[in-house]
Order: C-alpha cells, then structure tokens, then sequence
C-alpha cells in the first residue's frame, strides 16, 4: 500500500498521526509476507529468480525486492509476479 493513499495535501499529517503509521506498518507486514509466499511458491516450482525475471521482463533484483517485500518496488509489480506463479495475494492478505 502507498503511503500516498494517506498523505492527502499535507505530508505533515501522515508522520504526525499515529493511526497511519500502523496502517503504513501493517502494509510493509503484509508486503513481507506476501514476499515470502511468492519466493517459497517459485521454489516449489523450480524457477530461479533470473529465470522469473527474464520472463517478466524485470531485473533479477527487482524480483528479490518483490520477494524481500519492499514497499517501493509497486504494486502491478507484485500482483503481476503473483500471477504468473498463481497466487492471489489478496486471498493470502485477508486470510490472516
């Protein structure tokens, strides 16, 4: 999740309110733990993080951030690696 979704007009806000910043840590958790689900998922199906990458056309370091579970690397990004190893990241988000 972005933290734009809760920046508004004033960034100020989002480091004063300690709602948000639970809300930008839960985010980073389950990008984390969606990150685990997906680098388990491409073991499982013998696939080296080079190979995954070539396929998709990213770098081999983009897709060990996605697997790390950095925020910054974009959601399209996430939902797209997901897709091709045939997980729904969304099911996995709110099944906790």
């Amino acid at each position: 999740m972005s933290t734009q979704t809760y920046l508004g007009s004033n960034a100020s806000h989002f480091r004063l309110d300690p709602r948000y910043a639970t809300d930008a840590r839960n985010a980073a958790s389950d990008m984390r733990s969606i990150g685990i689900l997906l680098r388990r998922r491409r073991k499982e199906l013998g696939y080296t993080q080079e190979e995954i990458a070539e396929h998709l056309h990213y770098s081999p370091r983009l897709i060990g951030e996605i697997e790390r579970g950095r925020g910054s690397v974009g959601i399209e990004r996430v939902l797209r690696l997901a897709s091709v190893l045939g997980i729904d990241p969304v099911m996995h988000v709110r099944g906790k």
